[in-house]
């Protein structure tokens, strides 16, 4: 035993000082291991920090293409302080203290996009964080937005790591003097610049709404849900808006109450719910590859999640959703996305593929996500509940 320890430390000096061979290695440990071991040395630090290892270790862990979520972070859209949200762990349980490192006291979640986060900011900036590498850059919105008495503004955001380093916000905004006018002004971190007033366009105030306060990023396009026979998306290497059909096939004899728009994998989802006077059903639509038409894909029933969790009280509100938010997510080991319910505090989801329920994430006994900031007469199914994936990674600002 005693002559194998010099043949291992000489082994090991050879990696440790041989950086192309160290940097192999370290491509393909996990992202939170990857940050911790900037403390072994300065030439792991050296490495591990460098923008294009960065690079390279997030695309070297994508599948077929495409990013996994580590975890969703769920926000309340109706009793929830803006910058209050809870973690459900996808993968590993991550304790992370997301925003203790920005000075700023309010931070407000308004995207999630592979592994970067587009944030608001008391300050009337916007934050770009990466909450794995601690690391925030604050951007402000183009000056001319000021001078023309801004009556409504809305910011989305453009990052994909396995195709470019770099990341674009939209911000469309109205002015008082001009209503019903929109303007899109873009920026990018390439060049750290605006483009002021790239598109211009106008929307009816009969139309339906246009819901530019909610962008999803899919395809290389920010999307937008539209309650209409049309509504948005923002190609942003065209730099061209186009419109998109939303239009559903109609599946159920009652009028909607909320669309839960979301992406998996390069598709497009809607899940519908219904105002019944007990309603535990929902409906999923799927946008063609070709943007043509919204497909039906599953009609899924709440309800037959209480056979195999006995313990969840659903419908208790008359005409109120017996749950409180809907997000599809892909499977990483599944080509068939799976549903994610949040039902009477607990997290929940339905798997296309083998029609089971199971449960994702539960506090433990007696404690319910989202119900900290209800009052005496509210239920938990009064909230509304929004989901953000979240990705870790190295990627850099």
């Amino acid at each position: 035993m005693g002559m194998k320890t010099p043949m291992i430390n000489s082994a090991a000096e050879k990696i440790a000082y041989n950086q192309d061979l160290l940097t192999q290695i370290l491509l393909r440990l996990p992202t939170k291991s990857l940050i911790k071991f900037k403390s072994v040395s300065k030439l792991w630090r050296f490495i591990i920090s460098d923008p294009d290892f960065c690079l390279s270790h997030t695309r070297h862990h994508h599948r077929n293409g495409f990013l996994s979520p580590t975890a969703l972070l769920l926000k309340g859209d109706r009793f929830s302080p803006p910058s209050e949200f809870s973690i459900v762990p996808l993968k590993h349980y991550s304790k992370v203290p997301f925003f203790h490192y920005i000075p700023d006291s309010h931070v407000k979640i308004l995207q999630s996009c592979n592994g970067l986060l587009l944030c608001e900011s008391y300050r009337q900036s916007y934050l770009i964080c990466n909450p794995t590498t601690k690391k925030f850059r604050r951007i402000y919105c183009p000056s001319n937005s000021a001078h023309n008495f801004i009556s409504k503004c809305f910011v989305s955001f453009a990052f994909d790591p396995l195709t470019s380093p770099d990341y674009k916000i939209i911000c469309i905004w109205e002015s008082y003097r001009e209503p019903c006018k929109f303007n899109l002004d873009l920026y990018s971190s390439k060049t750290g610049s605006w483009d002021l007033c790239i598109v211009s366009f106008e929307v009816d105030e009969d139309e339906q709404e246009i819901e530019l306060n909610n962008g999803v990023f899919c395809n290389g396009r920010i999307h937008w849900c539209g309650y209409g026979e049309e509504s948005l998306y923002f190609d942003v290497e065209k730099e061209c808006l186009e419109t998109m059909p939303m239009a559903l096939p109609s599946r159920m004899d009652a009028p909607e109450t909320c669309r839960y728009f979301s992406e998996s994998r390069g598709v497009l989802y809607v899940a519908v719910t219904y105002c019944m006077s007990i309603c535990l059903e929902f409906d999923v639509f799927e946008m063609a590859r070709d943007y043509s038409e919204w497909n039906w894909k599953k009609r899924v029933n709440v309800g037959d999640a209480v056979k195999a969790f006995p313990e969840l009280e659903l419908g208790c509100i008359e005409y109120y959703s017996g749950f409180s938010g809907v997000c599809i997510i892909g499977s990483e080991k599944q080509e068939e996305p799976m549903v994610v319910v949040w039902a009477d505090g607990k997290i929940i989801s339905f798997d296309f593929r083998q029609g089971a329920w199971k449960m994702l994430y539960d506090l433990g006994p007696g404690i319910k996500i989202g119900s900290l900031y209800l009052g005496e007469d509210d239920h938990l199914h009064y909230e509304r509940f929004h989901a953000y994936q979240y990705f870790e990674n190295l990627s850099c600002l």
